[in-house]
């Protein structure tokens, strides 16, 4: 989580004692990450502290001023402007020509360049905040301090310096400008001030005027309120306006920006509800009834899901417990008792419920975000006495009582351990001493007795359990730079094979080789994309596991197929390219029946368009070529002979459900389809907008793993080889294949490799004809071959050729 400490407002606790940037290495280097420094003033160039010196009116304009401005060394300029709360002598910013402001009505940043307003030059801008970029106010100009310096740059008297930390979630403490403020103090040994809190006592409070009760301990294990009477709704002070702007919060009035105000420094979020609104004078925390609705403060009327955890008086709910107020007990400007909430809330509840109400993540509350970290519930009496003594402050308060509900008290545990831990977990001594020091820094209450260290967190700290958590503290404050760098010694952890993954990876490697494209796609897909796999609806997997809160419909359920995320990849590429030849390797899930589901590993291929686009030969043009049945065929063939799969005999069928009928294949293995391939039935194609000529292959990496052939190992024969090359003339339309294996079948033995050394179309073998020539190696594992063997077995062959084939043998 990101947030923002102005340094002035960190000083009002600790003083800092070294220049910004060694104060983000600081906390940098000891856990707490610094994003940036922010310095507000940056931007402010050519942005001055000038004196208004004279005022007239616009002589062509009524609700026009004609504003004279000196900003040192003689320097004055006249512009003009519409403001009404100037006078002379009135300190204000001036942004002479070529200052870089925010534009009051958009926003967003501009130049000022010179111009004439009605006739009348105006030679830059006095400026509000809008305009700086610090504040909201656009309805008057910025009046300054009249102390400051007329002449100075704005940047050096007005400037903050600001440090962006980004916090992690084992870190809940450091969510406050406190919480920062005992970092620093423990990093640089100055002492922590905290911040003036009333004194109240929390047994005082006529339950007849505020009733405070919880119903739901697991869910609010802490629950305070105080009433406060006499309230004036009005402006926050300046200086609080504008450290809520530095830290990234917009000023409202003085109720809710103390509330906010009080987050920000302790990193607790409160809750302001107009107490003559709250009926029954009851504040409860409970779960929310069956079907309660609530309208909440960004005017949204809500369905309150199963199990959310509310506040509500006798009637209704009032707001969304740690995420969201209720609009009708919001403060209002006749405002005048306050019925002031902070509490503690379980972290998961609240982070469960902000999801289910679309408020996670950067469009939750900062409250929520807050609250779905473990806070500790010690801070609750903490933040609540600060909110009441700035409400008596600036808001005329009085404090009519409070009361604290803590009925199951959070225990702290010391933790134990030995200075031998520290140097087994860091690698490196510790002296006992610097151990404890930085122990102390940070608050910790730390005893040693007998060489062993006890050690008990301050009641802030949510994140300490164990002594490695201890070891860690003291590491940071002592410095991690201080840890030598050494390699690590003892013995290396063995090798664990993962065939699986081996396998995995080689059919990667196998179908890149094949010069198809990888492709990753999202496991959450459309649920209807499914019905669209195959015609009629028909299901060719089971009906997938639905994600209970989405975060869109496209992407709420888990799939059971890859099949139709390939699909949705062809179909949003193949208009751009005429040839798409795709693959991915990854986990489908199957629904288990009071079970995780079922992860199957899976590669899917898919083949689009062109095999072969339109191209300039060398003697012609050649035309295109469509992907066909024999390229998706071979893939997966080239695949399982990569892998050595042995297809399953046997068990090989013809066509597959969202397939074209008779131009698919699948394989069956222990009752499980371990590849189907083929063209898309046309329907499929129309609904997925894609060409006729496209083909998927979807395959059972485990069935695939299960038929592995088992790796045969022979000695070499000690004999001769003999080879002999053969040329026939066949068909254009008999595959390679054929002639191959009409060959092995006529030798039977003796024949040790059939090798394609030429294949030749053209007009010495006639029209739709080819010759094939082939290499035949011939070796016999217990004698030297003889010509006559050789050649009978080569007579053979050739009539087999002649017979099966109407092969003519050219010599």
């Amino acid at each position: 989580m990101l947030i923002k400490v102005p340094l002035s407002w960190l000083r009002e606790y600790v003083d800092v004692s070294v220049p910004p940037d060694e104060l983000a290495r600081l906390l940098h280097m000891s856990g707490t990450e610094v994003d940036r420094v922010e310095r507000s003033g940056g931007g402010w160039e050519n942005v001055w502290v000038g004196r208004v010196a004279g005022l007239e009116r616009h002589p062509n304009a009524d609700r026009l001023t004609l504003a004279t401005v000196e900003y040192g060394g003689g320097r004055r300029r006249t512009v003009v402007t519409g403001a009404t709360n100037l006078d002379p002598g009135a300190i204000v910013a001036y942004g002479e020509v070529g200052a870089r402001i925010y534009d009051g009505h958009t926003g967003k940043p501009v130049t000022l360049v010179p111009r004439k307003v009605r006739g009348v030059p105006s030679e830059g801008m006095v400026l509000s905040e809008r305009e700086l970029g610090i504040g909201e106010d656009h309805e008057g100009i910025l009046r300054l301090d009249p102390a400051l310096p007329v002449g100075a740059a704005l940047a050096d008297v007005l400037g903050e310096t600001v440090l962006a930390l980004e916090l992690q979630p084992n870190r809940p403490d450091c969510l406050g400008v406190v919480g920062i403020a005992r970092e620093v103090a423990a990093l640089t040994r100055r002492q922590l001030r905290e911040p003036e809190r009333a004194e109240l006592d929390f047994g005082a409070l006529d339950p007849d005027r505020l009733e405070v009760r919880i119903d739901d301990p697991e869910g609010c294990p802490r629950f305070a309120a105080a009433l406060l009477e006499d309230v004036r709704v009005g402006p926050s002070p300046r200086w609080m306006q504008e450290r809520l702007a530095s830290a990234g919060m917009r000023p409202i009035y003085n109720v809710v920006d103390i509330t906010n105000y009080v987050m920000l420094e302790f990193g607790q979020p409160l809750h302001a509800y107009d107490a003559e609104r709250v009926r029954g004078r009851t504040l409860v925390a409970r779960r929310a009834a069956p079907e309660e609705r609530l309208r909440t403060l960004d005017g949204v009327e809500r369905g309150l899901p199963a199990r959310t955890l509310v506040v509500a008086d006798r009637e209704r709910a009032l707001g969304v417990a740690g995420i969201l107020g209720g609009e009708d007990s919001e403060i209002r400007p006749e405002t005048t008792a306050v019925a002031l909430e902070c509490a503690s809330f379980e972290p998961r509840g609240i982070a469960r419920t902000a999801t289910a109400l679309g408020l996670h993540g950067s469009s939750g509350s900062a409250a929520a975000r807050r609250f779905a970290w473990e806070l500790s519930p010690a801070l609750v009496p903490i933040a609540l006495a600060r909110a009441v003594e700035l409400l008596v402050r600036h808001a005329g308060a009085r404090c009519a009582g409070a009361v604290d509900r803590n009925p199951r008290p959070r225990a702290i545990t010391p933790v134990r351990l030995r200075g031998v831990d520290i140097a087994r977990v860091l690698g490196t001594p510790v002296a006992d001493d610097a151990a404890v020091d930085a122990l102390r820094r940070l608050e910790f209450d730390v005893e040693v007795r007998d060489g062993e260290l006890t050690a008990t967190p301050p009641a802030i700290r949510t994140d300490i359990a164990i002594p490695e958590d201890v070891i860690e503290e003291v590491a940071r404050i002592v410095g991690y730079e201080h840890i030598p760098t050494r390699i690590p010694d003892g013995p290396l952890p063995l090798h664990q094979a993962h065939p699986v993954e081996e396998f995995r990876e080689r059919a990667r490697d196998a179908l890149v080789g094949f010069g198809l494209q990888e492709t990753v796609s999202y496991a959450l897909i459309d649920p209807a994309w499914l019905s669209r796999l195959a015609p009629d609806g028909c299901a060719i997997a089971p009906a997938p596991l639905v994600v209970t809160n989405p975060t869109s419909v496209t992407q709420s359920a888990v799939r059971p197929t890859l099949r139709a995320s390939v699909l949705d990849t062809l179909r949003r590429n193949h208009h751009q390219r005429a040839s798409l030849g795709v693959f991915e390797i990854a986990p489908t899930y199957m629904p288990r029946v009071r079970d995780l589901p079922e992860e199957r590993w899976t590669i899917a291929i898919g083949l689009a368009g062109d095999a072969e686009p339109a191209r300039e030969g060398e003697t012609r043009l050649v035309a295109r070529r469509p992907w066909d049945i024999w390229d998706v065929g071979g893939l997966v063939r080239g695949l399982c002979e990569a892998l050595s799969v042995e297809p399953p005999a046997g068990s090989i069928a013809p066509g597959a459900l969202g397939l074209h009928p008779g131009r698919a294949e699948t394989w069956m293995h222990e009752g499980r389809t371990a590849v189907a391939y083929g063209q898309l039935d046309p329907r499929v194609t129309e609904w997925w907008d894609l060409p006729a000529a496209t083909f998927i292959a979807e395959l059972d990496l485990r069935s695939l793993f299960a038929l592995v052939r088992k790796p045969a190992a022979a000695p070499p024969s000690r004999y001769p080889a003999a080879s002999r090359d053969l040329a026939i003339a066949i068909d254009d339309a008999v595959p390679y294949g054929e002639v191959e294996r009409a060959i092995r079948d006529a030798a039977k033995s003796g024949l040790e490799s059939v090798a394609l050394i030429d294949l030749y179309r053209g007009p010495q073998v006639g029209a739709g004809r080819k010759s094939v020539a082939v290499r035949l190696t011939f070796r016999s594992e217990s004698a030297t071959l003889a010509e006559d063997d050789i050649e009978r077995s080569l007579r053979r062959i050739e009539g087999r050729l002649r017979h099966t084939l109407g092969a003519t043998v050219r010599s």
